[in-house]
This record gives structure tokens, C-alpha cells and sequence, in this order.
């Protein structure tokens, strides 16, 4: 859906005021969005604050957006955006004075995949596969996430999680290799 033409024609007429046009923006991608910012945060009211603001946001500014090809990558960004503010935001409050890149968690937990898995394979393959997902990185299982999840490209990856292009590639391509490793180390 991200690069779709209904998604990009929505936009525009969001931009011009549409409301029907932006009730189908968040339709479309609100449990989407939702979905990735409860993997950035396991607050999840603040998720849903974070995703409300975001739409309060976007129609309010809507006639300074720009246009955009790629709809589910400009509210995928922007919502990790505004997340990551609301924490820094809420830790000033705590007192809390450390680096929010590392306090943020990516909770990799790929219910959805655990889901497809118990009805194609047996219990014990799901276990299994989520133990071997819970030992990658936190940026790792996030970009991994965000490729065969979200269906975003290596370009996309890099500017949602503002590191490098090749970063990215390096990231998907070592948690490949770590999960097919610890997946046949492992096998019966």
C-alpha cells in the first residue's frame, strides 16, 4: 500500500481539505502505523497519543506537507519522529538525563509471524524461531521489521532510521546470516 496510487491520491486531496480523503489515510494506515510504534515503545497510550497527535498534526498543517510518493514511509518517520520526542519529552519530567537512543527499546516480538507460523508448523518451530529472533540486536530486529514487515526498501530504512544506506544493507544481511546460523546450529 505504501507507494500505491489510491494512497497517493488520497494525499492529494488531503492537502486540499478532503476530509473523506484523510478518514482514508488514517483507515489505511492506522493499525499500521500502530502496530510499529508499539514495537518502538511498550507504552502503548503513548502510542495511541502519539499516533492521534500525528493525525491532529497532519490536518492542521496539511497545506505546508509536501507531496510525497511513498504516503506509508512520510507517517512511518514521522510517527518514530514524534515518539522519540514524547520519550525525551517524558524523561525531562522523570529527571531522567541519558542517551534516548539507548533507552528505547525495539520490542521485536513478530506476533503476526509467531500466528503464520503455529498454523503452518508446529508449536515447537515457533519457539524455536523466537528464540533465535530475540538474540538479534534491537536495531537488527527493528530493520528487519521494517523490510519484511513494512515492505520498505534499504533506501527507506536508512532515512526512517537515520543511519546509512549501507548500514542498513550490513544489518538485514548479518541478521539473516545470525538467524539462518542459529536456526540449522540448533536443528534437531
Amino acid at each position: 500500500m505504501s507507494n500505491s496510487s489510491e494512497a497517493i491520491e488520497l494525499w492529494a486531496a488531503f492537502k486540499k481539505g478532503d476530509r473523506q480523503a484523510f478518514n482514508g489515510l488514517v483507515t489505511i494506515f492506522y493499525e499500521s502505523l500502530y502496530r510499529y510504534g508499539a514495537r518502538l515503545s511498550a507504552d502503548h497510550r503513548m502510542v495511541e497519543d502519539c499516533l492521534q497527535d500525528l493525525f491532529l498534526d497532519l490536518w492542521r498543517r496539511r497545506e505546508f506537507i509536501a507531496e510525497t510518493e511513498h504516503v506509508k514511509f512520510y507517517l512511518l518517520k514521522a510517527l518514530r519522529r514524534k515518539i522519540y520526542s514524547e520519550k525525551k519529552t517524558r524523561d525531562k519530567w522523570i529527571d531522567v538525563d541519558a542517551d534516548i537512543e539507548h533507552q528505547f527499546e525495539f520490542i521485536g516480538e513478530f506476533s503476526a509471524e509467531s500466528t503464520i507460523i503455529l498454523s503452518e508448523t508446529n508449536e515447537l518451530h515457533a519457539r524455536k524461531l523466537q528464540e533465535v529472533l530475540s538474540r538479534l540486536s534491537k536495531r537488527q530486529r527493528e530493520a528487519i521489521y521494517l523490510r519484511f514487515y513494512q515492505e520498505m526498501d534499504n533506501e527507506q530504512i536508512s532515512n526512517l532510521m537515520s543511519i546509512n544506506y549501507q548500514s542498513v544493507r550490513n544489518l538485514i544481511h548479518t541478521a539473516i546470516r545470525d538467524l539462518q546460523s542459529a536456526w540449522f546450529a540448533e536443528k534437531d
